[in-house]
Formats: structure tokens, C-alpha cells, sequence
């Protein structure tokens, strides 16, 4: 079969990004003729690309053949020529593009972006002769859908950003998803709660929703001994030549200046200062020295942006009896600031750490008494790295503050033996359900978000941490079969496709 699926962005580093590659390489191995159109900039990294190219009003490029190992299908990537101009749910760097909110540009930007797409849109589909077309988020994916391929010829999969970051908070955006919803085959969301908050802002869709979780690669994720997952990974990064352009670790001087000097805007800037879509420098040896570590390692993976709630999981290690040792794996233009709330916190900087609880909304925020836990950043680790890195953590935290659409990394972590604690809240919350009924672990999973949201996660790691050893090894097991058992990759896409072609009454009983 034909498939095109459009995305907006890139291959790694969101949800949704990673969503979209993982169904991508399912449709390939599957014998499908898959055409993604994305901006993904480096697909030599992805060893499932068989070819790349560009699209436009003017018709599709000569292809770049990449060399990519032989399959049942094969996949090739075009990249829309939409100008300079990138819109985005929540800012970060992406390199070649001036970034923007979606919510910040005007009028005439925005439809610019919307016609440069589907233009590009519509002649892929021609160029491919797509049979089945699959587009990423309520807005632009649908829309953009809509009006270059016509009614009744796609579906949307919605991923929650769309939905919180556009079409709550501007009234276009909610006129754009309703124009373009109601006219697919589908619209296909993660879980029940994603579906739902959709519905509130688009009624009339309900016959059209169905439930598609995502899923986790059990061949890659799954536990393994931290001595040697991170040894491993830090062999490999060694020689990343990615790495020479990522985070110095001069810049933590100038962090503790900026503290000392209550400059945040200076915080701010030092974020765009170096490449944040690849590990830090020193993150090789960050990671060889943390596998020596016998104490629990506690940690957090994704993007550093308020939203996510990482510094709420900083304040509430600090106070843990366990003194467990923090990895903060990701990137994001909140970066610094997380850097200079672990120095005070290491420092015990009652000044500091006063005027971080005003900036970063943690009040109370204090010093606990006796030896500070220790916190390693890596910068971005990928899906080469993501793996192993995750099955050295006793306990991966997704402390989000805002609603999630579903939490993949949750479910990555605990394919990899990660204990999962995340905020009971939208999409989190149903992961956190699903495992605790699966584990018989009511409440064990999840710690409730709000103004106590550090005293309750605090309180979490705490219960999770003062499991005996044998009792947290046998949780860490069922926890990983209860993932590679409840969600896979195959069944995402075999969702998506029976979404697409109207053979999709096994699915339909979860609608939202």
C-alpha cells in the first residue's frame, strides 16, 4: 500500500516526532511504499530512509538515495519548501529555521505557511499516487490535509500539543481544526483524555474518534545492568562527532555568574549559545563515571522547557532521604535555568534559591540539611543512546506540569525497567493506571500535580526508593513485561491503518 504521513517537524525529541519515525519504519518492514513528508534535515542518522528530497508548488526534487539497508518496502522523505519561517507549539532551536509560535504569528504568516504546505502537500500525493494519507495534529496537520487532498482522504492523529498550544488558547486555530477534522476518515488520539479535550473544542466529531496508543520497541528497550548499559553508551559517544558542538561545560561559570548576579535574562542566553539538539561534550564521561555509582539514580528524559515540570523534580530530590543521584537527559531553552537551581541547591544558597522559587514558580523552596545529591545533565541523547540510558535509572520521573497527550517516554522507561512516577494527570494518568492494574500496584505509579506537586513527588520517589532491593527488582521486571506486553509499535500502526480504511471495528470500542 501507498502511505504518506505528514509531520510538521522533525524525527526526534518530541512525542510526536518519535511517534511518527517509529510508525514510519513499521510501514517499511511491512512491505508499504511510505512517503514522509517532514522536516527532518539529517536523515542519514535513520538507517530505515531510503531516499531524500524536496517538494513544492513546482513538483518534487531528484532523490537522494541513502544508502539504507534493503526491506519489504521502502521510505523515502520529502522535505516541504515552506521559506525560513517555522511555526512551533512551544519554542526551541531548530537549526536553518526562524522559529515562531504558532499562537505569535500573524495573519499573514500563517496562511503563508498553510498554502506553502499544502502545495507541497498535494503535489507529494500526486508524485506518490498515495493511497492512504496519515496527518500529524489537529492543526496545521488537518487542515492542511483538507485542502490538498480533499474531503474523506486522511486521517488525523492528534498529539495534545495541538490541542493546548494552539487551538485552546487562539480562536483561529480552533476554526482551522474544525474545517479540517470533520471532513478526514478519522481523527485517532493516543488515549481517551487527548480524544476528549479535542472534542471540547471541535464538537461534533464523536463517530469520527478512535484510540491509538502509541507503542515501545521491545527489541531496544528493555532492562539491562547500569554498569554496562553506561559504559556502553558512553563508548559510543566518545565518538559522536555531534557532540563537539553540544554544551561546554565552561558555560557552568557563567551560570553561576548569572545567579549571582539574579540576571535571568543572561540564563536565557546562554541556552542559544551552543547546539542543543546533540549531547553535551562531556557527556561520555559524565555517563562512564555514573556507572560506577551504587546509590539510586533517579532521572528525567526530554525536552527542558517549563511546561515539563523538571525543576520540580530537582527541588523534590534534594529532599529525599534516599539521596539519590539525578540524570537530566534532554534540551531545551529552560536548560540554565536548571543549571543554576542545582548549584544552589548543592550550595544550600538561601538567597539564590529564594529568588529561584519566585522565577520558576516553586514557592517554599528551601535547602535541606546534610549531603547534597548529586545531578549529571547529558544534553540531548537520541534514539541510539535512549535505550540503555533509561535501564541504568531506578526511577524515571515525568513530572509534566501541562497535559499530556499520552507520555511515551513513561512507557519507554518501563520497557526498560524505569520505575515510572509521573503527574496523575490527562494522558500520564492513564499510563500510570494501566500499570498499576497490570502490576497490582494501586497508586504506586503516580503522585497528584498542583501547588503540593514537589512535597507529593518527593513523597513518591521516597515510597518507590524504600522498596526493599528484591522487592524493587521483581516490580522493575513485572513493570517491563506489563509495557511490552500492553503497547507495541506493530499495533500502533495496525491501528492507524484500519483507522484509514475504514476496517476498524476491532478498534472501535475504546473511542473517547
Amino acid at each position: 500500500m501507498r502511505i504518506l504521513l505528514w509531520h510538521g517537524w522533525l524525527l526526534e525529541g518530541s512525542g510526536s516526532n518519535v511517534y511518527t519515525a517509529r510508525v514510519t519504519r513499521i510501514f517499511r518492514e511491512q512491505g508499504h511504499d511510505v512517503l514522509l513528508v517532514c522536516q527532518e534535515g539529517h536523515s542519514d542518522r535513520y538507517e530505515w530512509i531510503d531516499a531524500v528530497g524536496t517538494v513544492g508548488v513546482d513538483g518534487v526534487s531528484e532523490l537522494d538515495p541513502t544508502g539504507a539497508s534493503p526491506a519489504a518496502g521502502r521510505c523515502v522523505v520529502l522535505r516541504p519548501r515552506i521559506g525560513t519561517l517555522l511555526p512551533v507549539f512551544v519554542l526551541d532551536d531548530y537549526e536553518g529555521f526562524e522559529v515562531k509560535r504558532f499562537v505569535d504569528l500573524s495573519d499573514g504568516e500563517l496562511a503563508a505557511y498553510l498554502d506553502a504546505n499544502v502545495e507541497a502537500l498535494r503535489a507529494a500525493a500526486a508524485w506518490h499516487g498515495t493511497e492512504v494519507a496519515i496527518a500529524g495534529h489537529a492543526v496545521p496537520g488537518g487542515v492542511i490535509a483538507r485542502r490538498a487532498l480533499g474531503p474523506d482522504r486522511y486521517v488525523t492523529k492528534i498529539h495534545g500539543s495541538d490541542v493546548e498550544y494552539a487551538m485552546r488558547p487562539d480562536a483561529r486555530y480552533r476554526d482551522l481544526a474544525r474545517e479540517g477534522l470533520p471532513a478526514g476518515r478519522a481523527v485517532t488520539g493516543s488515549g481517551g483524555d487527548v480524544l476528549r479535550r479535542c472534542l471540547d473544542l471541535v464538537p461534533g466529531i464523536e463517530a469520527l474518534l478512535r484510540v491509538v496508543p502509541p507503542g515501545v520497541d521491545e527489541a531496544v528497550f528493555h532492562p539491562r545492568p547500569r554498569a554496562p548499559a553506561l559504559t556502553e553508551v558512553a563508548e559510543r559517544l566518545r565518538g559522536d562527532p555531534d557532540a563537539t558542538r553540544g554544551r561546554p561545560g565552561r558555560l557552568d561559570g557563567e551560570v553561576r555568574a548569572a545567579l549571582a548576579a539574579r540576571d535571568g535574562r543572561a540564563l536565557d542566553e546562554l541556552a542559544f549559545r551552543y547546539d542543543q539538539e546533540v549531547p553535551d561534550p562531556d557527556a561520555a564521561e559524565r555517563l562512564a563515571a555514573l556507572a560506577a555509582f551504587e546509590g539510586p539514580v533517579v532521572g528525567s528524559f526530554g525536552k527542558l522547557i517549563p511546561q515539563k515540570g523538571v525543576h520540580h523534580l530537582l527541588a523534590a530530590v534534594h529532599g529525599s532521604p534516599h539521596r539519590p543521584h539525578t540524570l537530566v537527559v534532554g534540551f531545551g531553552t529552560n536548560r540554565e535555568w536548571l543549571h543554576s537551581l542545582a548549584a544552589a541547591l548543592e550550595r544550600a544558597d538561601g538567597s539564590a534559591l529564594e529568588w529561584l522559587a519566585g522565577a520558576l514558580g516553586l514557592p517554599g523552596l528551601t535547602a535541606a540539611a546534610g549531603e547534597p545529591a548529586g545531578v549529571t545533565f547529558t544534553g540531548r541523547l537520541d534514539h541510539r543512546y535512549a535505550p540503555s540510558v533509561l535501564a541504568a535509572m531506578d526511577v524515571l520521573v515525568v513530572p509534566s506540569i501541562l497535559d499530556e497527550a499520552f507520555g511515551m517516554v513513561a512507557v519507554e522507561g518501563a520497557a526498560a525497567g524505569a520505575l515510572p512516577l509521573v503527574a496523575r494527570h490527562s494522558g500520564l494518568a492513564e499510563i500510570a493506571g494501566a500499570l498499576e492494574e497490570d502490576t497490582g500496584r494501586v497508586g504506586l505509579f503516580a503522585f497528584e500535580p498542583g501547588p503540593a506537586a514537589v512535597a507529593n513527588l518527593r513523597a513518591g520517589l521516597d515510597h518507590l526508593l524504600g522498596l526493599p532491593g528484591a522487592d524493587r527488582d521483581e516490580l522493575r521486571a513485572a513493570v517491563s513485561a506489563a509495557a511490552q506486553t500492553r503497547w507495541s509499535w506493530t499495533s500502533t500502526a495496525a491501528g492507524l491503518l484500519r483507522a484509514a480504511t475504514g476496517t476498524d471495528g476491532a478498534l472501535s470500542g475504546p473511542k473517547a
